[in-house]
């Protein structure tokens, strides 16, 4: 699936956590352009922490990691990823059907590394010890 806008990224989110029962595994959803880079994560309840207002901070701190990675002094602070002082990155979270759906974004400086998902995909695995191996795309999806 081509995702190309932040509110195409919502509905697709927000149909994926409706439709995902509560026994399945979390969800990596991934929007990357020349500017932007937006994810979202969709994870059972059963998987997130027992408090709803525990979630964005659970489900944004493998990015506030992955952008630390990279030399950014990222850190978190209410609803958003911040930088020097400067708000760089809006967080939400939301249940949605049987799921907790968290959606953030990286700063658009790490837009153009090529590693960005792979890095951040490895701090959600050792932050909440999930794998993802089956999440990635095949050779024709890659392409679409």
């Amino acid at each position: 699936m081509r995702i190309d806008s932040g509110d195409e990224l919502q509905a697709a989110c927000a149909g994926l956590a409706a439709a995902l029962p509560a026994a399945a595994d979390p969800i990596l959803v991934w929007l990357r352009s020349a500017r932007e880079c937006a994810y979202a994560l969709i994870a059972p309840c059963r998987l997130a922490p027992g408090r709803a207002w525990r979630w964005r901070a659970w489900g944004a701190m493998p990015a506030v990691a992955t952008c630390r990675h990279y030399g950014l002094p990222a850190y978190l602070e209410g609803d958003a990823i911040w930088m020097h002082g400067r708000r760089v990155a809006e967080v939400t979270a939301a249940r949605v059907g049987e799921c907790a759906v968290i959606e953030g974004a990286f700063p658009a400086r790490l837009a153009v590394e090529p590693e960005l998902e792979t890095k951040f995909r490895e701090r959600i695995e050792a932050q909440h010890g999930w794998r993802f191996d089956t999440a990635w795309p095949s050779g024709g999806e890659a392409r679409r």
